[in-house]
């Protein structure tokens, strides 16, 4: 992968756990989304909470493979990389390293970028703007389509 990554440190708390102390499936999409915002926010200099003021990203797809238990008291990098860059749609990708740098699990987001358009519905698919996508851009994965 030659694209830039985007790390987002995740502290495993109590309440992400079942009682068996391992992280609940669920919350592995938790952590792929506030990646997402994080990455807005501090790679791409575009806050998340400004973008949604006029746009959406809704997600189209979503999905995960779990490779290894992740374990309340750990810290886990969410690792984000852009796996496919269209028009109006990106593929986000994410990997869950463990403090060892071992895959405990992959994922990804396909999102299309929308405009609220209340006429439409609530949302209408739109390009992304070009300085958002050339910021997008550097994260993109060589083998990505």
């Amino acid at each position: 992968m030659s694209g830039r990554e985007f790390r987002h440190p995740v502290a495993v708390r109590f309440g992400a756990c079942d009682p068996a102390g391992i992280v609940y499936f669920p919350r592995f999409f938790e952590w792929f989304h506030e990646a997402m915002e994080a990455w807005f926010d501090l790679a791409l200099g575009q806050p998340y909470a400004e973008l949604l003021r006029a746009h959406g990203l809704p997600a189209a797809k979503t999905e995960a493979a779990f490779a290894a238990p992740v374990r309340m008291g750990e810290r886990v990098d969410v690792v984000l990389t852009v796996g496919h860059l269209g028009r109006s749609s990106l593929r986000l990708d994410y990997r869950v390293q463990g403090p060892a740098g071992d895959e405990r699990a992959r994922g990804s987001t396909t999102c299309v970028f929308s405009a609220l358009d209340p006429a439409a519905g609530g949302l209408r698919p739109t390009p992304l703007p070009p300085g958002l996508r050339a910021a997008m851009a550097p994260f993109l994965a060589a083998e990505a389509p």
